[in-house]
């Protein structure tokens, strides 16, 4: 039993389970740079750039119209004469129209801003979090190797015992066996788990399999400030944008109208006649008033459901700051417990050892004593790196939430 004790010393039972170090101000703009480099965004920013474009159109006049006509009359009497028309007409758009549909314009420029904004927070959220749970995934691999390496020194001085013929049971091996088989399938799905979630953050960021990922990188929880969070800025441009369509659909009920001006030659025998008049059209709003009524009604709605998402996105914005909090707690009272815990572990350890030294020799029960305590040591610092991880997804989610001016 001198090998175990040897390889197994006081102590020995403490084991090193946290994450990487914290994120640095280089590995955030490295984040930051391979989230706006991504092909999803580049089109989002281009959907961004047409909606600027279409301000120049808005609020556009409509274009003269010329009219020409020619006739020919022959009178009953045999008298002939020619005629020639022109018509010179210019639509006039309805009262409020214009200013309708540029304020329709800006509002389309206010929203796709906010999209874009809003999928660099949800792409970066995503890739932070698969990031976090790769990192401690890997982190739990490392925990489980170390523990390997305890348990290999376990069986190597059961066998030692075995083959010297002094006390030691073939189930004692067994059962240390069955133990290192069990952490080395635990081992290969947590590498699985990895590579998924590396895998899911190089697609999401259009990475090609090879290519290198940026460090983990999240905001903390007072770099949040709601107001100007993506998913309001999205909420208020679209109750922007049905504030406009509610002037839209009021100016669609007024008539349309032009005006328009006329000349007329006629050519006589006994000479030319002129005729030089004014024209004025109008529509009768006989069906226009009743479709636009709908059309407010529509509009007011959508205004309605615009503000109803921008309070549904503030408790959201809420619940994720409050689950920050829950979960950086929850880590500081694992990080102190699981000190407690492994000090009382190795205490234990330390006495067994001692007690097994006074004695001459190690029970039978020994080795299964020390395999638990090494399982009670390997699950104390897994909880530890699970609220690590947990930190760090809840932190990524606020990446939804972050200014919109962040992501330009």
């Amino acid at each position: 039993m001198r090998l175990l004790l040897r390889s197994l010393a006081p102590g020995a039972l403490l084991v090193s389970a946290s994450l990487s170090a914290a994120e640095t101000p280089a590995s955030s703009a490295d984040f930051m740079r391979a989230i706006s480099g991504s092909p999803a965004l580049a089109a989002a920013a281009r959907r961004t750039d047409a909606a600027r474009e279409r301000i120049e159109s808005a609020g556009r006049l409509p274009d003269p119209e010329v009219e020409g006509m020619g006739s020919r009359m022959v009178g009953p009497m045999d008298e002939r004469s020619t005629m020639w028309e022109v018509n010179v007409r210019q639509p006039l758009p309805k009262r409020g129209e214009r200013a309708a549909d540029r304020d329709r314009a800006r509002a389309g420029v206010a929203m796709a801003e906010a999209d874009y904004a809003l999928m660099a927070g949800e792409m970066a959220a995503d890739t932070a979090t698969a990031l976090a749970e790769a990192e401690g995934a890997e982190a739990r691999i490392r925990l489980l190797e170390t523990q390997i390496g305890r348990l290999d020194a376990v069986l190597r001085s059961i066998e030692v015992r075995l083959a010297a013929g002094t006390t030691g049971r073939i189930a004692d091996r067994l059962t240390v066996q069955t133990r290192v088989a069990a952490m080395q399938l635990m081992i290969e799905e947590e590498r699985r788990m990895t590579a998924d979630a590396l895998a899911e953050a190089r697609g999401r960021l259009g990475l090609t399999p090879e290519a290198p990922l940026p460090a983990f990188s999240a905001p903390t929880v007072p770099e949040i400030r709601a107001d100007d969070a993506a998913v309001l800025r999205l909420a208020a441009a679209r109750s922007d944008e049905a504030n406009a369509m509610v002037k839209m659909a009021r100016a669609s009920a007024k008539p349309m109208t032009a005006v328009g001006l006329r000349f007329e030659r006629e050519r006589k025998a006994m000479g030319d006649e002129n005729t030089v008049g004014l024209a004025f059209m109008s529509e009768i709003p006989w069906r226009s008033r009743g479709y636009a009524r709908a059309e407010v009604r529509a509009a007011e709605a959508e205004r309605a459901a615009a503000q109803s998402d921008g309070t549904a996105a503030r408790y959201r914005i809420s619940a994720a700051l409050t689950r920050v909090d829950r979960a950086e707690r929850l880590a500081a009272t694992a990080r102190r417990l699981s000190a407690e815990t492994l000090a009382r572990l190795n205490a234990e350890f330390d006495s067994m050892i001692r007690s097994a030294g006074v004695g001459g020799g190690m029970g039978e029960s020994t080795v299964l004593q020390t395999v638990e305590l090494l399982e009670k040591a390997t699950d104390t610092e897994l909880q530890v790196i699970r609220a690590d991880t947990a930190v760090r997804t809840a932190r990524a989610e606020l990446w939804r939430y972050m200014p919109a001016e962040q992501f330009r």
